[in-house]
């Protein structure tokens, strides 16, 4: 499904991105479902001793509920983004419900960065019509991935495994959570080793 999704971006005057464009060593890494109180911050804390910047997808409740670690993210140089208010279903809601979701958590991020329009990740990664046209409308990119480690359904070791074995590279996105601890655990190995191939890792 992923080209399909390439092919959207072509067609999309570039609103959906699987990939950003290769800068110089920038590899890209992406955080969906936190803030999370336990994990969120010990990912931070690794970033942070690893000098590697990222982009968290926050869902805007969470973010409601734990507003002193959005605020650590963004103060720390990270890049917040949407992942919709609730996590809902878009495809299941009414297209006003489906801008509802993503205006709400674009008004509760706005208080943290003071941008009107954030980043778009819709939940599960299933854009619809109705938020590619609001991206359209408002320039507001649609954010997916390249590479998605897998950390909702594998162990760290097995997400160390299955990276090792994929060519990442300048420009690639990949899609971890901070919603559990195999994201950190898994991170904990590879940060160093991407790092020591010369990639940087950089925010959105």
């Amino acid at each position: 499904m992923h080209w399909i999704w390439s092919v959207a971006a072509l067609l999309t005057a570039n609103v959906i991105f699987t990939r950003m464009p290769k800068k110089a060593s920038s590899l890209y890494l992406s955080f969906d479902d936190g803030p999370h109180p336990e994990h969120t911050p010990a990912l931070l804390d690794l970033l942070k001793q690893h000098e590697a910047k990222a982009t968290f997808f926050l869902i805007g409740n969470q973010a409601l509920a734990h507003p002193g670690i959005v605020q650590r993210i963004v103060d720390e140089g990270h890049t917040i983004g949407n992942h919709s208010m609730t996590h809902a279903r878009l495809k299941r809601l009414p297209s006003r419900e489906q801008i509802r979701e993503i205006e709400q958590a674009d008004s509760v991020l706005a208080r943290f960065n003071g941008k009107v329009r954030q980043l778009i990740r819709p939940p599960h990664g299933r854009a619809t019509i109705t938020t590619i046209l609001h991206g359209l409308r408002h320039r507001q990119p649609i954010v997916l991935w390249s590479i998605d480690s897998l950390d909702y359904s594998l162990g760290p070791d097995q997400v160390v495994a299955r990276l090792a074995q994929t060519k990442v590279g300048p420009g690639d996105i990949l899609l971890f959570h901070d919603d559990g601890s195999t994201a950190g655990d898994a991170l904990r190995r590879l940060l160093p080793r991407w790092k020591a191939s010369g990639l940087r890792l950089d925010p959105m």
